[in-house]
């Protein structure tokens, strides 16, 4: 079936009953999603917010929060979601700044005061702006609205990221089958946070085709596959931690998936592989930046070639370059993108540089090796050694600091510790490392962000405080 264009507000029209939003003991429908949606497009117009502009927010993900978000896109506001625990440091204040935003919508007001004092912007609540006096005709936009997001600060602070604004109205999403969302297809599981592109991304696609969204606030295997199977769900996003988890308990649904989205963080082959063998032949793979997704693979793909995360999606076009020079198939350099148009701010240079070191196979499949990290200009890049090590068998997630002898920081599937801890020491001599560090622990003991990455900034401070000895 060819792609067609659908919107929450067609789904009201048709279905009205129909599930949009379950979230704990929260739950709402599409009818009153899409009234709370307008009734939040008419707020922000009388409260004088200008077209166009970036709001921020912190309201849990829910019914609320997913209001927010379409009211934001077809209304033609950017919107921007911060994480709670940012507000406790001076970061959300910054982020507000750095996205230049306007206005702050959170769930309590005044709200505690960690969330509240010192911010640069006005803060209203959804609730003051949805029970608006004025309740005219509704706001049209010229242009649709967007989000933009936070990167995960797994290397230091995170950094707000702006995103296009869309040159055309909002019109919802082009509905592809292939994706598992739709009026015909059971409910999207997500996991938490919203503020994170690769969780919200494929659940605020799913909701706009159709599909009802369930979050899974507080993570758990055993909860993530009792919410499938009671809601009968056919797509799910899982972060590489959760994915870990789920094959370390050995615990799926009982309903089969059409497909289990993964993505946001590098997923050891080991991990994809045990992944494939609980879940099945439906996991699918994206590569991206904050700026749009760059690539997508299907396990039939990466069953043929393993390790790689895709192919670019049509109309963008990467390139692997070092020094100015674009490299061959098969040699290692930094991960360029040429975007499509729409993806592209005036500002941005016809050729970004994403910062990831990468090569493509003579197929044009794309493998990333990790974060151009700069570390040992003379000798061999960090991320080259975190590469090997994440293809050993039994590795979990791995970090790689140090500027001169590397630490490797490696989590492992249970029982396989001593093991990797010897082809660590061979990888690194194989690549013209020193002798590293190799600090090994069991998957899921390694600090992480919200996000569920591995939080890099501070991990010796971390290690040293833990106690733990050195393998």
């Amino acid at each position: 079936m060819k792609p067609y264009l659908w919107d929450p507000w067609q789904t009201a029209a048709e279905l009205p009953g129909r599930t949009a939003v379950v979230a704990d003991a929260e739950h709402c429908t599409f009818a009153e999603l899409t009234t709370r949606a307008d009734a939040l497009g008419r707020g922000l117009r009388s409260a004088g917010v200008e077209d166009g502009a970036v709001l921020t927010t912190d309201l849990p993900t829910g019914p609320r929060f997913f209001a927010l978000a379409l009211a934001a896109l077809r209304y033609g506001y950017g919107l921007l979601p911060i994480a709670p625990s940012l507000f406790a440091s001076g970061t959300a204040a910054r982020l507000m700044t750095d996205a230049r935003a306007v206005l702050h919508v959170g769930g309590t007001d005044p709200g505690p005061a960690a969330a509240t004092a010192g911010l640069p912007v006005p803060s209203l609540t959804d609730e003051a702006l949805a029970s608006t006096a004025d309740l005219g005709p509704l706001p049209s936009a010229a242009r649709a609205g967007h989000l933009a997001y936070v990167t995960s600060g797994t290397t230091g602070e995170p950094q707000a990221v702006p995103r296009t604004r869309p040159q055309r109205p909002y019109r919802g999403v082009a509905v592809d089958h292939r994706y598992a969302a739709g009026l015909v297809f059971g409910a999207h599981v997500m996991g938490n946070p919203a503020y994170h592109l690769g969780t919200l991304g494929p659940a605020l696609y799913a909701l706009q085709a159709g599909s009802t969204v369930v979050v899974q606030r507080t993570w758990s295997a055993d909860g993530f596959a009792e919410l499938v199977d009671r809601h009968g769900a056919d797509s799910a996003f899982l972060g590489i931690d959760q994915l870990v988890d789920a094959v370390v308990a050995d615990r799926c649904p009982d309903r089969r998936l059409r497909v289990l989205f993964h993505g946001g963080s590098a997923c050891p082959p080991a991990v994809k592989r045990s992944a494939i063998e609980l879940f099945g032949p439906v996991l699918h793979e994206y590569y991206g930046t904050s700026k749009s997704t760059l690539t997508q693979i299907t396990t039939h793909e990466w069953l043929r070639h393993p390790g790689s995360v895709g192919r670019p999606l049509p109309g963008i076009r990467i390139e692997i370059a070092e020094d100015g020079r674009t490299l061959p198939p098969g040699e290692t350099g930094e991960i360029c993108v040429r975007l499509r148009t729409a993806d592209r701010d005036s500002a941005d240079p016809e050729l970004l540089h994403t910062g990831d070191l990468g090569f493509l196979d003579g197929d044009g499949y794309l493998f990333v090796v990790g974060r151009k990290t700069g570390t040992q200009q003379d000798g061999p890049d960090t991320a080259h050694l975190e590469y090997q090590i994440r293809l050993l068998p039994g590795v979990a997630d791995v970090a790689v600091t140090g500027d001169t002898v590397p630490v490797c920081y490696v989590e492992t599937l249970p029982g396989q510790q001593e093991r990797t801890a010897r082809k660590i020491v061979r990888a690194a001599e194989l690549l013209g490392f020193p002798r590293p560090a190799t600090r090994i622990v069991t998957q899921g003991t390694l600090p992480r962000t919200p996000s569920g990455k591995i939080r890099r900034a501070g991990l010796d401070t971390w290690w040293a405080a833990t106690g733990e000895a050195t393998a």
